[in-house]
Parts: C-alpha cells; structure tokens; sequence
C-alpha cells in the first residue's frame, strides 16, 4: 500500500533527506558515491552517436574518407598515435559530438562566422568541424611530454616553469636545441590544410594578442599543462584572449593519481573555483559531466 501524503511528511521528519542517519548520513553516501566515480572509468552512457542521433544533426559525407597518408606518414604515426585516433570519421564523431552538447552555436549552417582557437588540436578534427562550418579555425600542439628521459613530466612542473624545449621527449621528436618543429600528429594535420601553430601550453603568455578570438576551446588537455594548483592561470590565459566564450573539459584523473592528496586538493579546488569563476569579464555560465566527473566548465562574457 502506497504511503499518504501524511505518512511521507512523517517519513521525513524522522528521516531527515530520506537517509536513516538524517543529513549527516546523507552527506557520507554523497561523499562515498563521489570517491566511486572518481575511479570509475567506464565509458558515459550517453556515446558519441547517441549525442548526434538526439540532436538529428549527422556529420557531413565528406568527412567520411580516411586521411590521405603517405606510406612513409602512416609508418611514423603508427609509432607515435593511439590507433584509434587514425580513424578520421571517429575522430569527426567525437568533436562533432562535443561542440553540438556544449558549443551549439557553432554548428549552425549560415551562421556567423567565428575566429576560434582550439588548445591541444591533436588530429585536428575539432579544426575540420569548425572549418566545414565557416569559421577561422586556428589549433596548438606540441611535442608529447608526458614521458621525459631524464624524469622531466609537464603534469607536475609549475606553470611558466620548466622549459620542455631543453629535453628528450618521448617520442623522440625534440632535439633538445630549444626549436620545436615536428609533433606526433603532423601528418594528419598536413593532410587537411588545417593551421596548427606550435607553442608550450604551460608557458604563459601565449603568442596571440588580447582578445584575438570569440572563442577558446581546450578539450582533454590542460592536464598535461602544469600542476592543477596552476590551472586557473592558464584560464585567466583563455579568458585573456577570448572575446565571446571559453569551452574547458577535463580528462579523467589517471588512477595512480586519485591517492595523490597534493595533486587531488588542488583539482577539486579548481572544480569549485570554475564553477563560480567570474573574472577578467567572464563568468560560468554552465557546468558538466563527463564519465562520472564535473569536468565540462564553459564560461561566457559578460559584456
């Protein structure tokens, strides 16, 4: 037999939040649940062609050839690229799919165009999308540094600290002669056109002038920047040369990491400083999950 309305006001009373220990033990299992999905790296139910089928807006055909790589290019980046980002219509789906959740309003046809820079381009399919629908894309990459010779690793340096130029990277794409001119991904970027300039996330200034684009995109990147204790410098970076709006998510925590007290503080920090950020003419306007994470934060001017 259903409860009446009566008895639920009752229920509540003497179980405060509907939890048999009142708040408090409603704040445990809020807190318990948050440590579970901090290591849950299952994959979100809602997938890429869930996303696009929901919205009815699928990616072009002419996105559905495969990059044109020499033999040459192809042997290189099957030494240095995860196979699944060698797919160019996966690659598509992905982007696609994030700009039509979190940056509608760049995947309208006839719409304005925008200048937009796009942190940590990779294979570069976020500059296609954004290319197909008429606006100046311009990316960032470099060198892979997440594994370092001589124990060196963006991850932990501060921001503007160390020169990554002046080590071996692996791949060995650096000749630690303070020039940087190859990067993993260049062989599908060359095969687009797409324009992709080469500078270190982690060192700030970067070499655009204020306010340069409408909009900055950094996905699944920032991480490998510098300490999160320095995250919100690299915001203040974005904000710097935004005109219009900012679009930053953030990459799981690797496992290893998530014991880390130095490294985890400063992330959860930063998710809260994101969530209320309103600075340098921007503020929060939405934030989001990914995988179990808030970790989709998106701010927008306020002029």
């Amino acid at each position: 037999m259903r409860a009446t309305h009566a008895e639920l006001v009752d229920r509540e009373q003497r179980f405060p939040t509907g939890h048999r220990l009142g708040y408090p033990g409603y704040v445990a299992q809020m807190r318990k649940l948050r440590a579970e999905f901090e290591r849950d790296f299952s994959v979100d139910p809602l997938s890429v062609d869930r996303v696009i089928a929901a919205f009815d807006a699928i990616p072009s055909e002419a996105f559905a050839t495969p990059y044109a790589l020499s033999p040459e290019a192809l042997a290189r980046v099957s030494q240095m690229v995860q196979r699944k980002y060698v797919m160019r219509f996966k690659n598509i789906r992905r982007s696609w799919a994030h700009l039509l959740e979190h940056m509608p309003e760049l995947m309208v046809t006839g719409g304005p165009p925008r200048d937009v820079l796009e942190m940590s381009s990779a294979h570069g399919a976020t500059l296609e999308v954004l290319r197909h629908f008429g606006h100046r894309a311009v990316g960032n990459d470099y060198a892979n540094f997440l594994g370092w010779q001589d124990g060196v690793d963006s991850r932990f340096r501060t921001v503007n600290g160390e020169d990554l130029r002046g080590h071996e990277s692996d791949p060995p794409l650096n000749a630690c002669d303070g020039m940087i001119t190859d990067w993993p991904y260049q062989p599908f970027i060359e095969s687009q056109g797409l324009d992709v300039r080469l500078f270190d996330a982690g060192h700030l200034p970067y070499p655009f002038e204020d306010k340069s684009f409408d909009t900055v995109l950094c996905f699944d990147a920032i991480e490998h920047y510098c300490h999160p204790k320095d995250w919100m410098a690299i915001i203040d970076e974005f904000t710097r040369l935004a005109r219009q709006s900012v679009l930053l998510i953030i990459n799981p925590v690797q496992a290893h990491l998530l014991e880390e007290e130095s490294y985890m503080a400063p992330y959860r920090l930063f998710q809260s400083q994101m969530r209320s950020y309103r600075a340098n003419g921007f503020q929060c306007i939405h934030a989001g999950i990914k995988r179990n994470r808030l970790a989709v934060f998106k701010l927008m001017s306020l002029a």
